[in-house]
């Protein structure tokens, strides 16, 4: 059995070899690196680079996967075209239809789902949140809080004590810029969104408003602070629920828009609808 190393060298032998072999046959092609030829048509290096997650080098057997995918896709359809059933009554009703609801989506995208027509002011978000407020009582315990991770427990205690000494936290995190291996300011959480867990188990029995110790996790130091923090029950407050109600009026701006639209153009045509017509009655009219 090969070993891990071998494979992976083998590997970077065979993309060599792609490269090398390209280097004779891509003149016709500039900018290119053929990988594989059916006929007079080429597959190149990079339109499976196109096609494929390029975050991690691609490997061998890869490229010979898809290579070969795509000779079989390509044999298949140059068939059905020499036997004439890309130009069946079949194919061109199922093409009108993939086009006509291509046509549909691409004017419902430019005209209800466009994010330049979904924008709301801070006044039409509150009016929304306070003619619903009952329906966003939390199912949960929730917390208004700002933490920041250190990789260096005593880092940590200097950043808690500068904000204990008066420094505010937005300041001390300025001032400790280089120890802070990350931070989270004034954000809503419940039990099931703050993570690490330890993060959690502080939250609820710490004073509001002072910093909790260092907390110590598998990712380092936090230290903790609680701004505010709510019951099961109570109502929510604005900032922890806007993007619920942008999401709710969101939907009801778009509701509006396609049913504006569809006034405005069947306005356009003139319509007649045949009222008391059943499937049985056109039957019976052809026979």
């Amino acid at each position: 059995m090969r070993s891990r190393k071998s494979v992976q060298t083998i590997g970077k032998y065979f993309l060599a070899a792609i490269i090398f072999a390209a280097s004779g046959c891509s003149k016709n092609e500039p900018g290119k690196t053929p990988v594989a030829r059916l006929d007079n048509k080429t597959l190149a290096l990079e339109e499976i680079q196109a096609h494929m997650d390029t975050s991690h080098e691609l490997s061998h057997v890869q490229i010979q996967q898809y290579v070969q995918q795509w000779l079989t896709e390509e044999s298949l359809y140059r068939e059905a075209v020499e036997r004439g059933l890309d130009r069946s009554d079949e194919m061109n009703r199922k093409m009108e239809e993939v086009r006509r609801q291509l046509a549909i989506n691409a004017l419902l995208d430019k005209e209800v789902y466009s994010q330049q027509l979904i924008d709301f002011s801070k006044g039409e978000i509150q009016q929304y949140y306070n003619a619903h407020k009952k329906e966003f009582d939390l199912v949960d315990d929730a917390a208004l809080i700002s933490y920041a991770l250190f990789k260096d427990r005593n880092k940590a205690t200097e950043f808690r004590n500068l904000v204990l000494k008066g420094t505010s936290w937005s300041n001390a995190l300025a001032r400790q810029r280089s120890s802070v291996l990350m931070s989270v300011d004034s954000s809503y959480h419940t039990k099931s969104t703050l993570l690490p867990v330890e993060l959690w188990r502080v939250a609820v029995r710490s004073a509001m408003r002072e910093p909790s110790f260092p907390i110590s996790t598998d990712n380092g130091y936090y230290i903790l602070i609680v701004w505010k923090y709510a019951r099961q029950g109570q109502t929510a407050e604005l900032p922890m629920v806007e993007q619920e109600i942008i999401g709710r009026l969101t939907v009801e701006k778009r509701r509006k828009l396609f049913e504006q639209l569809i006034e405005n153009l069947r306005a356009k045509h003139a319509i007649e609808v045949f009222t008391g017509t059943t499937a049985d009655s056109l039957e019976s009219k052809t026979e």
